[in-house]
């Protein structure tokens, strides 16, 4: 049952995610390139949502909940969430984007996915040096004062401010962000190593695909739930960025691969669970990484792909 409760939630994060349209670089462009933070501040509302359900996990199924690790941020944090942020400009989406992409026809960003196993396989080799190892750190508590009580503050205003959005003008895409943030907390909760980043290392490591078959299905899941949005939106197109696009995308998915490993996670994971369970660390790699966007964007702002 709770294998069947996983893939339908991952299911309805796709489609939810597809409706939403949410990407960190889309959000960063909108912010540097037409002064407009709604994409950002769309994102947080997915956060505020994924915070409400894993505290309600939390509370009526303990037992059912799976706790990220928290770490100290130190320098692998920062060079991790530099590096994820160059991949993401490169690939023009991040993990969330590259989801959305793909499952509205755009080939081109297989290409990510060829470079994600590209960076598994030169991590293997010792390609990518090693920073300072991640050191634990304990988790934001009521006890811990006045970081949680902020924590706790924004989560409140994201979570208030797209409720009266949805009662007041029932806008589809404010719904998708709250579904996606709900889906995502109960995904992540019922299997935390499931995500497609972490999914391409495990083939390239060579396991049983039939050994990950519930991760399989539940990655599986996300892209068909998001593909069946785009197709019923009248989004979904097969078509081609070209070879300097393709390259782009796989030259992103290296070093998109690279950071999540060092974090570890792709921003999806740090936005999605790691974030709405309090860890300092998730917070500020994030903060980083759409930083680095949006510098790069600031300095080569007409890029487009």
């Amino acid at each position: 049952m709770t294998n069947v409760l996983t893939i339908l939630a991952a299911f309805i994060l796709g489609f939810a995610l597809s409706r939403a349209s949410t990407c960190t670089v889309a959000a960063t462009k909108r912010l540097v390139l037409q002064r407009k933070v709604d994409w950002l501040v769309g994102i947080g509302i997915a956060i505020g949502w994924s915070a409400l359900a894993l505290v309600l996990i939390g509370l009526f199924a303990p037992d059912r909940m799976a706790v990220p690790q928290a770490f100290a941020v130190n320098t692998t944090v920062v060079v991790a969430a530099l590096i994820m942020g160059v991949g993401a400009w490169l690939n023009d989406g991040c993990f969330i984007g590259a989801v959305g992409r793909i499952s509205s026809g755009n080939l081109s960003f297989l290409a990510t996915f060829a470079g994600l196993a590209a960076s598994r396989l030169l991590g293997d080799i010792g390609v990518m040096v090693g920073m300072a190892p991640m050191e634990p750190a304990s988790r934001l508590s009521a006890q811990s004062g006045e970081p949680f009580w902020a924590f706790i503050a924004v989560f409140a205003l994201l979570l208030g401010w797209s409720i009266w959005r949805i009662a007041r003008r029932r806008q589809e895409a404010i719904i998708a962000l709250a579904v996606m943030g709900a889906a995502a907390a109960l995904v992540y909760s019922l299997q935390p190593s499931w995500s497609y980043e972490a999914l391409i290392g495990r083939l390239v490591h060579g396991e049983n695909v039939l050994d990950n078959l519930v991760v399989v299905l539940t990655v599986a899941a996300l892209f068909a739930g998001a593909t069946i949005s785009s197709a019923l939106n009248n989004r979904f197109e097969l078509r081609l960025l070209g070879v300097t696009g393709t390259l782009s995308c796989f030259a992103g998915g290296i070093l998109m691969g690279a950071g999540a490993q060092m974090l570890p996670g792709g921003n999806d994971t740090l936005i999605l669970w790691m974030i709405p369970s309090f860890a300092v660390h998730a917070l500020v790699a994030y903060a980083l990484m759409v930083a680095t966007v949006a510098l790069i964007l600031l300095l080569r702002p007409t890029r487009a792909m």
